[in-house]
C-alpha cells in the first residue's frame, strides 16, 4: 500500500512539473493618468507606456509573474510653468490563463506593485524634481492568440494607483506585445 501511495505521489509531482512553463511578455502602447488638471492651461494625460514580465505556469491556468511596468508620462502647464507625473513600477503577482477557442486565450492579472511616482516641475529657466514611492495594488486583462506553440500576440489593459504628495490618481496602460513560452 506504501508503495502504491508513493507511485502516485510521484505521477502526480510528475505530471505538475510536466504542466509547468516559464514565459516572458513584452508590450508596448499607451497610457492614461486620470490626473486633477483644473486651472491648468494645457493638460496632456496620455503618454507611451510598457511592460516586461516572467511568469513560472505551475498548473495550466495559474501563474504567477513578476515584473517591471511603466505607466508614461502626464503634465499639465501654464505659461512659464509646467510639471511633469512619470509613473512605473516593479510587481509582483497571480495570473489566471483561459483558453476559450483555437488559438485564442485570456488572462487576468493581480497582484502588489511598488509604484513610484516622479514629479518635475519647471518654472521658467529653473526646475527640480521630486519622488514618492507607495505599495499599490496592480491588475490586468488581456487577450491573446497564438501564433506558434511558443509566440502569442495580444492586447492588454494594465492599471494601477499613482500617489505623490498624499495625492492619489488612477494610471492606465493600453497596449499590444508578445509572449513567449519556454
Amino acid at each position: 500500500m506504501k508503495k502504491q501511495i508513493l507511485l502516485a505521489t510521484a505521477a502526480l509531482a510528475l505530471s505538475g512539473a510536466a504542466a509547468a512553463q516559464t514565459y516572458g511578455v513584452i508590450s508596448v502602447g499607451s497610457s492614461k493618468h486620470d490626473i486633477d488638471c483644473a486651472g491648468a492651461a494645457t493638460c496632456d494625460e496620455s503618454g507611451n507606456a510598457f511592460k516586461l514580465l516572467g511568469g513560472y505556469k505551475f498548473s495550466p491556468n495559474f501563474a504567477i509573474e513578476g515584473g517591471y511596468m511603466s505607466y508614461g508620462k502626464s503634465k499639465a502647464a501654464d505659461p512659464g510653468i509646467s510639471l511633469d507625473l512619470t509613473v512605473d513600477g516593479f510587481g509582483i503577482g497571480g495570473a489566471f490563463h483561459q483558453d476559450f477557442a483555437t488559438n485564442w486565450n485570456f488572462v487576468a492579472r493581480l497582484g502588489l506593485a511598488q509604484m513610484k511616482t516622479k514629479a518635475r516641475a519647471t518654472l521658467g529657466a529653473s526646475s527640480g524634481s521630486d519622488s514618492d514611492s507607495s505599495a499599490q495594488l496592480y491588475g490586468g486583462l488581456g487577450v491573446g492568440y497564438k501564433l506558434t506553440k511558443q509566440l502569442s500576440v495580444g492586447a492588454a489593459w494594465d492599471f494601477s494607483r499613482a500617489e505623490f504628495a498624499g495625492e492619489k490618481a488612477d494610471v492606465n496602460a493600453y497596449s499590444l506585445g508578445l509572449t513567449f513560452d519556454f
